[in-house]
């Protein structure tokens, strides 16, 4: 399409189209999502982002090109974040992080595996025919995938929820207790999706200051981690290497969650792993400006593969732990909000970037203090390992009022584990 010499501008300009749509498409299935449910929300944006992405890969306008590439950022997020709440909506609590895992291993498989797919290509129509198409299996063979029941509730839905209950219940070979769905019912009948917009999330002080910090935290990760992988080309390595190396080092992330969140919790790992982030991007103001640049380069390289790997933990965390904190009646708008606010860090992270042509690990730098400030921030927030979801925005506000400061579940048996709840809800973490 001509994209060189005096119109190299141009991908500038179809990113930011693509980010705008990304940043609105957050709103607009957040609503969706909780207005109509968690499956058309699903279904539609697998629809949109297949068709958007196969059509762009025969158009010959810049024009068309980018109306298209608004309509695949809108669901880019919605496509890939929404089938894991709804997982996590029915999961047990000893399942929930394989759930995450799984789901993360997908995305770092396929993003180690795209730049290759693409140096066989050497054609951007077929790589966008190639990544589009399989978005298809979603819409084909959507009567698989499952309504919300906990949404369902709130909805005052109740026969439909308990009928998906017992299909889930029989395909587990569980028996349904009767009384369940009356004890969801009678808790969720306080107040529905319908009743509620994305301002009581500010209403109440405890639910408000979540909330904010929340908000904080996503802008942060989505930032620093969108520097990280764009900067990885300026590293002075292949892109292609540089960019498989960057996916593929996230595996040990994946361990790290799998034996960590159920044991030390979800704030202590997010405290810890943006620690760690801040700290290597640190490091980069203490190696010798002396320091040849071949050894420099190496440098740079690891530090900023050390800081992916801790990004990566916050940012898989994060998703779990905003969603578990979320009341049932705000979870979809409440992420989708959050979601905004982690897109429009996206607009920071090429600035940043940008910094790399004063110093190669500067992006790193800016990073590193990012990441330090989420790691305070972090600390403000309850624990919700092994502790029952909240549904309405009432416990929302009541969620961890008798945690401590300190409260880490591996160290004692803490005040955590002895909020009191005579009537909880079906949600555990």
């Amino acid at each position: 399409m001509n994209w060189v010499c005096d119109n190299d501008q141009l991908p500038y300009q179809s990113q930011t189209i693509f980010y705008v749509g990304t940043s609105l498409g957050c709103i607009v299935f957040g609503l969706i999502a909780d207005r109509f449910g968690r499956r058309p929300s699903i279904i539609l944006s697998y629809v949109i982002a297949c068709v958007a992405g196969i059509g762009s890969a025969f158009t010959t306008s810049f024009y068309t090109f980018n109306i298209l590439r608004f309509f695949v950022g809108a669901t880019i997020i919605p496509l890939s974040e929404d089938p894991y709440v709804l997982s996590l909506e029915y999961i047990g609590v000893k399942k929930r992080t394989i759930v995450i895992i799984i789901w993360s291993m997908g995305y770092i498989v396929f993003s180690a595996i795209c730049p290759w797919i693409a140096y066989g290509l050497r054609d951007w129509r077929l790589l966008c025919i190639i990544t589009s198409a399989p978005l298809a299996a979603i819409p084909v063979f959507g009567k698989f995938v499952p309504e919300s029941a906990s949404w369902l509730l709130t909805q005052g839905r109740k026969k439909e929820a308990v009928k998906l209950l017992k299909t889930v219940a029989r395909i587990n070979k569980r028996d349904y207790p009767e009384e369940f769905g009356e004890r969801c019912y009678d808790k969720n009948n306080e107040e529905t999706s319908a009743d509620t917009t994305v301002l009581d999330l500010f209403r109440t002080p405890r639910l408000r200051l979540n909330s904010i910090v929340l908000a904080i935290i996503w802008f942060v990760v989505y930032c620093c981690y969108h520097t990280n992988t764009q900067n990885a080309s300026n590293l002075g390595t292949n892109v292609y290497d540089s960019f498989t190396y960057s996916s593929l080092v996230e595996i040990p992330s994946l361990f790290i969650i799998l034996f960590g969140i159920d044991w030390l919790g979800r704030r202590w790992p997010v405290a810890f792993s943006s620690l760690a982030a801040g700290i290597a991007g640190l490091i980069i103001l203490i190696i010798p400006r002396v320091m040849e640049s071949y050894d420099a380069i190496k440098t740079y390289l690891g530090l900023a593969l050390i800081q992916r790997v801790t990004i990566t933990i916050v940012y898989n965390v994060i998703m779990q732990y905003s969603a578990e904190l979320l009341p049932t009646v705000l979870r979809g708008r409440g992420l989708a909000f959050l979601r905004l606010m982690g897109t429009l860090g996206l607009y920071l992270s090429p600035s940043i970037v940008y910094l790399s042509m004063t110093l190669p690990g500067l992006p790193l730098v800016v990073s590193g203090v990012l990441m330090l400030l989420v790691s305070a921030f972090t600390l403000s927030l309850p624990e919700t390992l092994h502790k029952h979801l909240p549904h309405s925005i009432k416990e929302g506000e009541m969620f961890g009022k008798n945690q401590n400061l300190l409260d880490c579940p591996c160290m004692k048996k803490s005040t955590m584990d002895s909020d009191e709840d005579p009537d909880p809800p079906t949600e555990k973490a």
